[in-house]
């Protein structure tokens, strides 16, 4: 059982076909919901259940896309697991916050993952 309800990571200069490659590679279909210019929707289904996916492309300024899986029925139990999978599967560079939101946490604390790999904490937005 995955110890989170969604998980939200956010990559950088990553277009949405390698995106979608990354969703194939994981779930046994790929339902595009809708996609307009900037945000994107997706069903992706597996043996665990269906997962509502948003992407959001230039969420955070111009090269940074959100990807929100609505429901975690994912192979990945949290938010830095699901960003290390998409980092080792595209050498890019991925963020997630680096602990669950719960009133009075700082949420400018983030994890992130470099496209060699390296992680650190970084304080975002001021690190974009």
């Amino acid at each position: 059982m995955n110890n989170v309800e969604d998980l939200e990571i956010y990559v950088k200069d990553l277009s949405l076909e390698m995106i979608q490659k990354w969703f194939t590679a994981h779930f046994d279909t790929v339902e595009s919901l809708s996609s307009g210019k900037k945000v994107h929707d997706f069903l992706l289904h597996s043996q665990g259940g269906s997962t509502p996916v948003m992407i959001v492309e230039g969420a955070v300024g111009k090269a940074w896309t959100s990807i929100w899986f609505k429901a975690n029925k994912t192979p990945w139990n949290d938010d830095m697991a699901c960003a290390r999978s998409l980092n080792n599967f595209a050498k890019c560079r991925v963020r997630a916050n680096a602990a669950p939101w719960s009133d009075g946490e700082d949420m400018d604390e983030w994890w992130q993952m470099t496209e060699s790999g390296e992680e650190s904490t970084v304080s975002w937005p001021n690190a974009l």
